[in-house]
């Protein structure tokens, strides 16, 4: 769903600034009561009616930490998981899913080397 236009917006907060109720506004401009009044907070607390970003802004919390994630890894190549999250909280305090150091270990190259042996376990 795309953000409502900033013309919009302003046309929102003029009729709340013209005396405008929240129902009269949402009636006006088939809009939700909680979008009006969020609307209407976000002009009276920043000034301004911009849109917020949406997607692709998130950086990792472990983005600044990829030099030692790769010596964590070069020093011990067999390390799970479990073991870098225990030691990422120790050292740096920070708390994260598997899902999330994965994919930060994929983004720097580092992928989890499949084990020949298990492989070779299955039936032929």
């Amino acid at each position: 769903m795309r953000p409502l236009s900033e013309d919009l917006r302003r046309r929102i907060v003029s009729a709340r600034e013209g005396g405008a109720g929240t129902g009269e506004v949402c009636q006006r401009f088939s809009i939700s009561r909680s979008s009006a009044e969020r609307f209407w907070n976000q002009y009276r607390s920043s000034g301004h009616l911009k849109a917020k970003q949406i997607g692709g802004y998130r950086t990792s919390r472990l983005a600044k930490h990829g030099a030692t994630l790769k010596r964590w890894i070069a020093q011990k190549s067999d390390m799970t998981l479990a073991q870098m999250r225990e030691r990422l909280e120790e050292q740096f305090g920070i708390r994260i899913a598997n899902t999330a150091l994965w994919h930060q270990l994929d983004q720097l190259g580092l992928s989890y080397k499949k084990n020949d042996a298990r492989r070779r376990a299955r039936q032929a």
